[in-house]
């Protein structure tokens, strides 16, 4: 995976960086203790300390550009005297760059969790395959060579990894324990621990592929049940957000105004409609994100 091209990168900075500011860099990773992992599970190709020092270098960056705007802003616009111009750019910037630093030492674990669905999208087609071709007589090398180059997206590229782990001579059943702790996917670590234990164990390892296979669809089943139980209720709440406040609401309010003697003004009718739309992206976007990655 590229590296994100809103971080600045340059190995020589960062390096000057590790070398005087070590004990940031090892405070830093105290607080974030898993950002090795997740690096490695975004597949970003790299380090902790070289991110951190990448990532602290940028809001830096960052925050130099947001201190002139805002104080800019704050003097030509707000018409403040220079010097308190320069302290309210100061803080704000301060607090955007601190927010932001918070946020980029966050991503690499977004970046492995959408990894992780990508390849867990086509894990039962994967698996199928994978059957296909060993009851063709097909051997385990040779069937996820064949899976690394069909399209079946990034799981066909971890068996790619995988192919070429056993190539460097790394045995089956490490191999696949090392896709599985690679990937930030529950699914993929409990499938590729199963096939392991079963290889390990000398089970048959079409009938452990079968069951296996049969688990994950029963499985993939039952979390569709449980989200279309669960999207009942948020249906309920979109409707109310959607349909009864935006109408209802807003006349309840203007009966209420006229015997307040306290009018319902443009503003604060423009105010409850954008806070209204607000809501319902929020809950579109809580639904979208709670939705099962299955397939079958």
């Amino acid at each position: 995976m590229s590296k994100p091209i809103f971080i600045i990168f340059l190995k020589g900075l960062n390096d000057n960086f590790v070398k005087y500011f070590g004990f940031f860099i090892s405070y830093i990773t105290n607080i974030f203790p898993n950002l090795d992992k997740d690096l490695r599970r975004a597949d970003m190709n790299l380090e902790s300390r070289d991110y951190i020092a990448s990532v602290f270098i940028t809001c830096v960056f960052y925050f130099f550009i947001f201190f002139i705007l805002l104080s800019l802003i704050f003097f030509k616009f707000r018409e403040l005297m220079l010097s308190k111009a320069l302290l309210f750019g100061f803080g704000v910037a301060f607090v955007l760059a601190f927010a932001f630093y918070f946020l980029l030492m966050l991503y690499p674990r977004v970046l492995a969790r959408n990894r992780g669905e990508l390849i867990e999208q086509n894990l039962v087609f994967v698996l199928k395959d994978l059957l296909m071709e060993l009851e063709a007589g097909v051997s385990i090398s040779r069937a996820f060579f064949n899976i690394s180059k069909r399209n079946y997206g990034e799981i066909s590229k971890e068996f790619g990894k995988v192919n070429r782990n056993i190539n460097s001579g790394i045995s089956v059943p490490d191999s696949l324990k090392k896709f599985g702790d690679d990937v930030k996917s529950d699914y993929i670590t409990k499938t590729m621990w199963q096939i392991a234990n079963a290889l390990n164990a000398g089970t048959s390892f079409r009938v452990a592929l079968k069951s296996i296979i049969s688990d994950l669809i029963l499985d993939q089943r039952a979390r569709i049940k449980g989200y279309t139980q669960e999207l009942n209720m948020w249906s309920l709440i979109y409707m109310m957000f959607a349909v009864a406040l935006p109408t209802i609401g807003v006349t309840v309010v203007i009966v209420l105004s006229t015997f307040s003697g306290f009018g319902i003004t443009k503003e604060t009718f423009i105010f409850f409609l954008v806070l209204t739309m607000i809501v319902q992206f929020v809950i579109i976007g809580l639904v979208k994100s709670r939705r099962p990655v299955v397939d079958f």
